[in-house]
């Protein structure tokens, strides 16, 4: 995304101009509406949103739910009659958007794509904008940036990052989790030499499958348990440890396997803040 004054370009290359206040918005991505209320929103203006929208759990908790990311129910949207919808490439569905988009007048469809720590940071000042939010926007910058600039810079440690089982899944340089993993202090060893060796494309590519052969052939430091979208538990991490004594056990004993915070890696927006404070140990 980028914008040229008040005139905005969204993930599609969509352009937006400035809304004004008061605004009827429906967020179909959790963290984004999380970023919505830290932008000075408010119940009344944030007016939809999806089950999985769980931040600021005292505030959502009064927002009518449309549906979950990939199961938004368009007549639940359509009752509520706003004037913008705010979507995802990743967490929503092709169809939900262009069906928003054929309807007539409302709503308009702001559609991000943030892949980067950058690209998330330019999505915060965009939506300021959008929102007629700038001051707020700039403000939860700069709180961004001061814990961001907290974080000791040590030498990387090599990771792998699952976010799924059965099959095992990962991700690659494509994506925001990848460019959070390096701010939190590791080197991710899915790269695209790898991606290529198994000529993935697409969707397959942005999150390749993996298998316990491949894991122990990667031989990371540490194996990193997404708490989401997969809640990985405990027995998942021992299931996988024994998996791979069968394959390399002396490694298997030694590397270091545990469950982190999915929010801290995949929740850009506000959630960006606390993450990097977790990241500097504060």
């Amino acid at each position: 995304m980028s914008h040229r004054s008040d005139m905005l370009v969204d993930a599609r290359g969509v352009e937006f101009t400035m809304l004004r206040r008061p605004l009827r918005v429906v967020s179909l991505v959790p963290s984004i509406t999380e970023l919505l209320f830290d932008l000075g929103l408010g119940t009344d203006e944030v007016v939809g949103r999806t089950k999985f929208c769980v931040h600021p759990a005292q505030l959502v908790r009064e927002i009518p739910v449309v549906g979950g990311t990939k199961s938004v129910h368009a007549d639940r949207i359509h009752d509520l009659q706003p004037d913008l919808a705010i979507a995802n490439i990743d967490e929503n569905t092709r169809e939900i958007v262009e069906e928003l988009d054929g309807w007539k007048d409302e709503p308009w469809v702001y559609v991000t794509h943030p892949r980067t720590v950058d690209d998330a940071l330019l999505m915060i000042r965009d939506l300021g904008i959008l929102l007629d939010a700038r001051s707020r926007a700039e403000e939860l910058l700069a709180q961004i940036a001061d814990a961001r600039l907290s974080i000791p810079r040590n030498p990387a440690q090599s990771a792998l990052y699952l976010i799924w089982r059965q099959p095992f899944m990962t991700v690659s340089p494509d994506t925001y989790i990848h460019s959070m993993l390096a701010e939190a202090g590791y080197r991710h060893v899915i790269g695209e030499a790898w991606l290529d060796a198994r000529h993935l494309r697409g969707g397959a590519r942005r999150y390749p499958e993996l298998t316990a052969e491949d894991i122990a052939a990667l031989r990371p430091e540490h194996i990193l348990f997404s708490s989401e979208p997969y809640p990985f538990k405990e027995e998942h991490i021992a299931e996988l440890r024994e998996q791979l004594r069968t394959i390399d056990r002396t490694w298997a004993e030694t590397v270091s396997m545990r469950i982190v915070d999915g929010e801290h890696y995949s929740w850009y927006g506000s959630r960006m803040r606390e993450a990097f404070r977790a990241f500097s140990g504060l």
